[in-house]
């Protein structure tokens, strides 16, 4: 009985390897049919969305430098170091927002749900880019006196300027060292030394990078030694990041109260929405209930944007 048990469980495990072994052999096949139809019949897909995209972007593109806004959106994005085109970045958003209006807008029974998450998009995008923007500006900010020495050091040394400005964008970090290697390479190819450097200050936006090329343009029509002015502007750079730390630590329970009392009526409703949707029933569909409802958002964008301007503190 026990000889003929294992045989049993001997035939049983060989039944389930062959098993899983056709079944594995099955996928391969299966698997390798659809490579062989991908390579006779390779989908277009990517490169039709990618066309798409591209002409809308070159659309957009014309569209917008006609407006008055094309200029600083096209600051903005260079100051958030992108690589979009402000007529690419329009028709992300707008494609964005058509898509979110159309799904939200039968999720919820609602036109003006669909219409103010429409509407929500391109303001959402604009944070993300003021975001982006004010991230690399402090970025910028921070590895700037490290910088000043590492040129003052140069300097010292012997090296002209512009081969310190050349040493300072093989060693150092971006999106700093990204910005200097962009005027080393516009002086190579014959633009002066002092109008690169004010162009890179336009582009980045930020006032330590104006005062030291100002001292730097100063300094090259006065004469003298440049390196104690960098390393000065350093010291000083230094010190108004130690007192920027010390307002942002003072200033963090007013910044997050501003935070909460901004989320929390839009935490709650979607709450409400997924939960319980028929409590909002006479907010959302009758005339009184969207009027009401326009007139709370607009005072949550006034509350948030007077918060805002409180708890900000120019240093």
């Amino acid at each position: 009985m026990i000889a003929l048990a294992a045989l049993f469980v001997g035939i049983g495990v060989i039944i389930a390897a062959y098993g899983i072994f056709l079944r594995s052999k099955g996928r391969q096949d299966r698997l390798r049919e659809l490579l062989d139809m991908e390579l006779q019949e390779p989908t277009k897909s990517p490169e039709a969305l990618s066309e798409l995209m591209s002409k809308a972007g070159a659309y957009a593109e014309r569209v917008i430098d006609r407006t008055a806004s094309a200029g600083a959106l096209k600051t903005k994005l260079m100051q958030s170091g992108s690589q979009l085109k402000a007529g690419e970045f329009v028709a992300i958003v707008a494609f964005a927002a058509a898509i979110s209006g159309v799904v939200v807008w039968p999720l919820a029974s609602s036109v003006i749900v669909g219409f103010l998450v429409t509407m929500a998009v391109p303001l959402v995008g604009m944070m993300w880019l003021k975001g982006r923007g004010r991230k690399r500006l402090l970025q910028i900010e921070g590895q700037l006196p490290s910088v000043l020495q590492l040129l003052a050091g140069s300097l010292d040394s012997g090296a002209s300027l512009g081969l310190a400005m050349e040493l300072a964008a093989e060693e150092g970090d971006p999106p700093l060292a990204t910005e200097l290697s962009r005027v080393v390479a516009e002086t190579r190819v014959g633009r002066p030394l002092l109008e690169g450097m004010e162009a890179m200050a336009e582009r980045i936006g930020s006032k330590d990078v104006a005062w030291t090329v100002e001292a730097i343009r100063i300094q090259h029509q006065t004469g003298g030694r440049l390196a104690d002015t960098l390393r000065v502007l350093a010291e000083f750079m230094r010190a108004r990041q130690e007192v920027r730390g010390e307002v942002r630590t003072l200033s963090a329970e007013a910044r997050i109260s501003a935070k909460v009392l901004t989320g929390m009526p839009i935490a709650i409703g979607l709450f409400l929405f997924l939960t319980r949707p028929g409590y909002l029933e006479p907010l959302l569909e009758t005339s009184m209930g969207q009027v009401m409802l326009a007139m709370a958002v607009v005072g949550m964008i006034i509350g948030t944007l007077w918060m805002r301007k409180q708890v900000q503190v120019e240093v």
